[in-house]
């Protein structure tokens, strides 16, 4: 149904203005007070901060609330109403949320095009895998900021972008500034490290061989908790078999929100020091561990705790301060989700 909606749109852009055909030119940076380019290489220019975003990708909406920007949003993807690892969260952010008086005129890979025109925004912002939904509101005249928050710098970059987009720049800027900080200290803490725990780590919902590659955020946060990734493969999520897992023997896994139960039940595996000595760990709750945003320091923070457990160190503690520096005074209200 989208697919066909876009085309219309196209369509209609072609037979009223045949001149324009080429979408990604024409949020022309001549004469605009903003101008950032997206992760496809596009300018996205505005006259001034939007006031009225329409931000259907997880990662980016997260990054908004920690800007303080979250006045500016108009509407939402419709997962965070309806996932138990979002609504919680973003409930005790956003009073509008709470109350789910959001428009939600779709999700990260899908949109209702009249239902965001509708909320006449001044950007929308949607993940760069969906440049279809981009060129089509593009087309019709709307900025479009597209997203990738796969690697370290793609995630500050993000936040970065977002904020010039926003008008928060000075809170951006505190941001990236505190998390390159944290992670030059975990960094640095891992450089002392003489033996490195061998780690794996698996995907959610039942995919225990479904990994982190080192092309991945993911991989980028085990080797700032100091522990090695067995996984060599240069993917971002390369799927093995028991053979392979077998081989690579872990020292630890750290599992996205799944039982530990899923390897424990598999007789194959039972040998693997892992699963022998019972040092499975999840990260959960979910949304304080997102590697794909700032989060991504609860992530290392945690796994080198569990790795080389410290008890001076109260880890809890620790996520409860990176939570409040991240979200402000609204983020003491998700602190007790910890």
């Amino acid at each position: 149904m989208m697919n066909k909606t876009i085309a219309t749109l196209l369509l209609l852009k072609m037979m009223i203005f045949p001149g324009c055909t080429n979408p990604a030119k024409e949020n022309s940076p001549k004469g605009k007070a903003i101008v950032v380019k997206d992760a496809t290489g596009i300018t996205v220019a505005l006259d001034k901060p939007a006031e009225r975003i329409v931000c259907l990708y997880e990662p980016a909406l997260d990054a908004l609330y920690m800007l303080h920007a979250e006045n500016r949003i108009a509407g939402i993807f419709n997962d965070v109403y309806t996932s138990e690892e979002l609504y919680p969260y973003y409930s005790k952010l956003d009073d509008r949320i709470r109350k789910k008086q959001l428009s939600t005129p779709g999700s990260n890979g899908s949109a209702n095009i009249e239902g965001i025109t509708m909320l006449n925004p001044d950007l929308v912002i949607v993940q760069s895998a969906h440049e279809d939904l981009a060129q089509a509101l593009r087309s019709v005249g709307i900025p479009v900021y597209t997203t990738k928050v796969e690697q370290y710098a793609e995630v500050f970059q993000t936040v970065q972008d977002l904020a010039v987009l926003t008008g928060t720049q000075k809170r951006g800027n505190e941001l990236v500034s505190y998390a390159k900080d944290e992670y030059t200290m975990m960094e640095n803490r891992a450089d002392t490290i003489t033996s490195r725990k061998k780690a794996y780590f698996s995907w959610a919902y039942g995919r225990i061989f479904s990994t982190t590659g080192r092309n991945s955020m993911m991989h980028f946060c085990l080797e700032a908790a100091g522990v090695e990734n067995v996984c060599k493969f240069d993917l971002d999520q390369p799927n093995i078999n028991a053979e392979t897992l077998i081989g690579w023997n872990p020292d630890m896994i750290i599992m996205w929100n799944d039982s530990p139960n899923e390897f424990y039940k598999k007789k194959e595996l039972g040998e693997v020091s892992a699963i022998k000595n019972k040092q499975i760990y999840n990260l959960l709750p979910m949304f304080f561990y997102n590697p794909h945003t700032l989060k991504s320091l609860n992530t290392a923070i945690s796994i080198h705790n569990w790795a080389y457990p410290n008890k001076e160190v109260d880890i809890k503690d620790k996520i409860t301060q990176i939570t409040l520096q991240l979200y402000g005074e609204k983020g003491k209200k998700l602190i007790p989700l910890i």
